[in-house]
């Protein structure tokens, strides 16, 4: 269902009102509430969330960032750091609620296992936190082989995933490799209740966004996403933005509300750029593989004047830019001027190079992954 809406956007605007829906504007959100406005934080770095964060939330903490948060494999089977209180409807959309007895046989793990070492696991975090090396060690302890180790620990999840994906266990948030049992008991939802309060959170932090954009974040079938919006009754607002029909949910800002500020920074994975299938609003077509490539990497951006037109990364109290063209002194001062403030109250020094100085990305080692999920592309990792 949709109903009359404002008139047409340019793409500086459509951008400008993206930001403010996202929290890059204003930070007037907590950390948990822009991670549930966001549908979660994607993780595929584990300082990915912790600046996304430091971008947009008003509490944000270098060391209490992460409360009230877990992480899980969640969208498009990526791991998401997620509110706490949240878990269950982010479960329910993938619907895993299979027992282990059905674990789906890829990661090698014999069958009539799973549910075994899922108690010794179970049993070791009833205490408290566990590392993954804690784990292995008591699974070790309790006669688990070698040969078994390796696949209920595979690097891309193996049982441990199994067991996240059914609330037996969740990831803590922080950039530490622990795991803890699931902070509320299991309260499921229908899963297509759970995914039409998904949609319906896109439209309202995504949007104006078109029904594909909206699918390929989630990781559903346009069609479905369609029949959930139909079946909702979700008051969708139509406009356009350069010949393309956009939809979103509630009000806009004006434009004297929102703006395009001189310079953003991203962080890798940002759900700023995964938001969208179409991601022209703030990347231009040739510098798609700066920002996101085919070793499945999405770098950390800068926007300036609307447009990415470098990457980012910080090593210790070193930020190196690198820019896709040479920038002008201007931009190369304002970006610098936007690092230091970023990351303040901690100095860090801030350099440029060319993207010829710029050593290639490394791919995921899929070496571990097991044979359907390699086929996918890593999907699940």
């Amino acid at each position: 269902m949709t109903v009359p809406a404002r008139p047409d956007l340019t793409r500086g605007e459509l951008l400008a009102v993206t930001l403010d829906r996202q929290h890059l504007l204003r930070r007037d959100a907590s950390c948990v509430q822009v991670a549930s406005d966001l549908l979660g934080l994607q993780a595929q770095f584990s300082t990915g969330p912790r600046d996304a964060l430091r971008a947009r939330a008003s509490d944000f903490s270098p060391q209490g960032w992460d409360r009230d948060l877990v992480k899980i494999w969640s969208h498009r089977g990526t791991i998401h750091v997620v509110p706490a209180h949240e878990l269950w409807l982010h479960l329910s959309a993938r619907d895993n609620r299979g027992p282990l007895a059905d674990l789906w046989d890829g990661w090698g793990i014999p069958a009539g296992e799973a549910e075994r070492w899922a108690d010794v696991i179970r049993a070791e975090v009833a205490s408290g936190p566990c590392e993954r090396e804690d784990l292995k060690g008591a699974c070790r302890a309790a006669g688990m082989s070698d040969w078994l180790l390796e696949r209920v620990f595979n690097g891309w999840g193996g049982l441990l995933k199994e067991m996240c994906d059914r609330g037996m266990l969740v990831y803590e948030a922080g950039t530490a490799k622990r795991f803890a049992a699931a902070p509320f008991p299991a309260s499921w939802f229908p899963r297509d209740e759970a995914r039409a309060e998904l949609v319906r959170r896109y439209f309202e932090r995504y949007g104006p966004a078109t029904v594909q954009d909206c699918a390929a974040f989630l990781g559903y079938r346009a069609s479905e996403v369609a029949s959930l919006v139909r079946r909702s009754a979700l008051p969708l607002r139509e406009l356009t933005c350069r010949g393309v029909t956009l939809a979103y949910l509630g009000e806009l800002p004006s434009p004297s509300e929102a703006h395009v500020p001189g310079c953003v920074l991203l962080a890798p994975f940002d759900q700023l750029v995964l938001g969208y299938r179409d991601r022209s609003r703030l990347i231009d077509a040739p510098d798609l593989p700066r920002v996101t490539n085919r070793a499945g990497i999405v770098f950390a951006t800068v926007l300036y004047r609307g447009r990415a037109r470098a990457r980012w990364r910080r090593e210790g109290r070193r930020v190196t830019v690198t820019e896709f063209r040479p920038l002008s002194d201007t931009a190369r001062a304002a970006i610098a001027g936007r690092a230091r403030r970023f990351f303040s109250p901690e100095r860090v020094e801030v350099r440029f190079r060319g993207e010829k100085d710029a050593p290639a990305p490394r791919p995921f080692d899929t070496d571990g992954l097991p044979s359907e999920l390699r086929a996918r592309g890593g999907a699940e990792g």
